[in-house]
């Protein structure tokens, strides 16, 4: 198990690892943060199972840390260590998900008690939190696009995968349940929101394929839903993807900028744009401007230079190798063959 342990106060700090580092079971690693930035990156990072965190600290507090793990990490466990006496502070950080509120100064006893209490309750339900949260993006995206079968297959895939073993029914449910709230979050950020009722029945599942059933059927009506919402209207991202391209190849456009675009994910649409097109992106861009490049070495105006400056090539050496590779003569000799000289 990992413990993350974030505290501004170097001498706090260095006490509170101590007092974990004596507690009878051993832990895999204990990392350490000054701030919430800080913290919050090691989370993204290292995904540590437990926080134990201040309140008050520079740049991003504990307050916002806890609301953000909530958010984005709901499985990780947060203890709150403050010297804030104030019901209000410990009511916020319970809406977000804090497990125990100590005040300061806390005891050895009182951090091990809290240690012991919340590893009895977490054992057989941890799990690889960033692998779900993946998940859950890839079925958004295939949900996006329409996929059904994509969606399908990457449901029996997170089974096969053993993603949910050592969790019981209703930790289960709850992983799930969050899974389509991180779903549902992100297709309203590109501006599409679902019925309420497609958020599932949490607590109406005996087993766990009864609660696999009911997250695939979550997921089945928001597909319907979306695809009844276009009526025809989507536009398709790898053509809309292509259309960009075609029309900026003066410019270094990446495939990062392309990809978010056509909102999609980087790795995601990389893969897509070789599934759909049976080439690169690179190889795609490279080619259409090979194809302008040869259109416009027909105008007898334009000199070889220009043309290579309009397809987004500032070196000319490059664009003469470039084109002679996929065309198999220089520009000139292309040119040539015009009978322009």
């Amino acid at each position: 198990m990992r413990v993350l342990i974030v505290e501004d106060e170097p001498v706090i700090q260095k006490g509170l690892v101590k007092m974990v580092q004596r507690y009878p079971a051993s832990f895999s690693a204990i990392y350490t943060a000054d701030d919430g930035e800080a913290a919050f990156e090691t989370i993204r990072n290292l995904e540590p199972h437990l926080v134990l965190t201040d309140l008050r600290m520079k740049r991003m507090d504990g307050l916002e840390l806890c609301e953000r793990i909530h958010r984005e990490f709901s499985h990780v466990q947060v203890v709150v260590i403050s010297g804030y006496n104030d019901f209000q502070y410990a009511q916020r950080a319970m809406a977000y998900g804090v497990k125990r509120y100590l005040l300061k100064p806390v005891t050895q006893q009182d951090i091990h008690d809290t240690l012991k209490e919340l590893i009895s309750g977490m054992t057989g339900s941890i799990i690889p939190v960033q692998k779900y949260v993946e998940w859950a993006h890839q079925l958004e995206q295939s949900i996006w696009l329409l996929q059904r079968d994509e969606t399908i297959r990457l449901i029996e895939e997170g089974e096969r995968s053993g993603l949910f073993d050592g969790l019981n029914v209703i930790n289960m449910e709850a992983v799930l349940s969050d899974c389509l709230g991180m779903i549902i979050e992100r297709l309203e950020s590109r501006g599409w929101k679902p019925r309420s009722g497609c958020r599932g029945t949490q607590g109406a599942s005996n087993t766990k394929k009864e609660v696999m059933i009911a997250f695939t059927a979550s997921m089945d009506r928001i597909l319907e839903e979306l695809q009844l919402t276009r009526k025809g209207n989507f536009k398709d991202p790898i053509e809309e993807a292509k259309a960009f391209i075609d029309q900026h190849l003066s410019e270094d456009i990446t495939l990062e900028e392309v990809a978010k675009r056509v909102g999609l994910a980087r790795t995601y649409f990389s893969a897509l744009f070789k599934k759909m097109t049976g080439e690169t992106f690179v190889h795609y861009r490279i080619k259409k401007r090979m194809e302008e490049a040869r259109r416009l070495l027909a105008v007898p105006t334009l000199t070889i230079t220009d043309i290579a400056v309009k397809v987004g090539y500032e070196d000319y050496p490059h664009f003469t190798k470039t084109f002679k590779n996929f065309v198999g003569v220089s520009p000139s000799e292309y040119r040539s063959s015009f009978g322009i000289e």
